[in-house]
């Protein structure tokens, strides 16, 4: 099969032709349609989990995906990330564990917008509903993959949205999601102007603060209802074919890149 992959830690991504896995016991093999691409993807292969879990060379990135189960012809998306690191969805096949977060892909979806969806839908969805009865919120990093939908989910839920792009100034507003601060001091001078305030990159002296996604099937469901009833739009700005895809960690604008198989 083909795959992008890198040779070593902080190695750039190739084109590499590799055996086809084999699922191990209560795993599924999966023939996928589509793999985005998540900034944590880009961050495993810089040795973000290097000496705390077993990595395996060439390393395929890749968390998210949407495909056919090998076998049961079953189609499904969901998360695919699974021990040990570096057999991922930028492949055309994959295994996953049987329990991790997966649900039916609908009829008539596109299973380029569902695999877009686990990691940052769930994320954004899950970060605007710990906001509670807030009735402002400052999203800073508004145009990425969380950022595009969770400024939409805030929207829907009557909530006002004050996006924060790079150079804007701050306000004052009842919460604040920040997607972008990489270290303490800039995620608590923005944590000033709301006094309840969450990151993504788990920056903050406060454990209550770092936000932490919990992946479920119903959410994923929820998720694609929200897509196929009109209610959530997925940001996908660049699809690209997977023997052209060792370019996709150059980040190209807004939204989401959709790796297609």
């Amino acid at each position: 099969m083909w795959a992008i992959a890198a040779a070593d830690f902080g190695a750039p991504l190739e084109l590499v032709e590799l055996p086809e896995p084999t699922a191990g016991p209560d795993e599924l093999k999966v023939r996928l349609f589509a793999a985005s691409v998540n900034p944590f993807d880009r961050k495993v292969v810089d040795g973000m989990l290097r000496g705390s879990t077993p990595h395996v060379f060439p390393l395929v990135p890749g968390t998210d995906g949407a495909g056919e189960v090998v076998g049961s012809g079953e189609r499904i998306f969901g998360t695919f990330f699974h021990h040990p690191v570096g057999i991922g969805t930028y492949a055309e096949y994959v295994t996953v564990p049987a329990e991790n977060t997966l649900a039916p892909l609908p009829d008539g979806l596109d299973p380029a917008v569902a695999a877009a969806l686990p990691t940052a839908g769930m994320t954004a969805l899950q970060l605007v509903e710990s906001l509670g009865d807030a009735e402002s919120v400052l999203i800073v990093g508004p145009n990425g993959g969380v950022g595009s939908f969770a400024v939409q989910i805030a929207r829907a839920a009557g909530k006002r949205v004050i996006p924060i792009g790079r150079g804007d100034s701050l306000v004052e507003a009842d919460a604040l999601i920040d997607l972008v601060s990489a270290d303490r001091s800039s995620f608590e001078a923005n944590a000033r102007y709301a006094p309840l305030a969450f990151n993504t990159n788990y920056v903050s002296s406060d454990p209550a603060q770092n936000f932490g996604m919990k992946g479920s099937r119903e959410t994923l469901v929820r998720l694609a209802s929200m897509v196929q009833a009109g209610d959530l739009e997925v940001p996908i700005s660049r699809r690209v074919p997977l023997r052209e895809a060792v370019d996709v960690f150059a980040g190209r604008g807004p939204g989401k890149t959709v790796i297609i198989m």
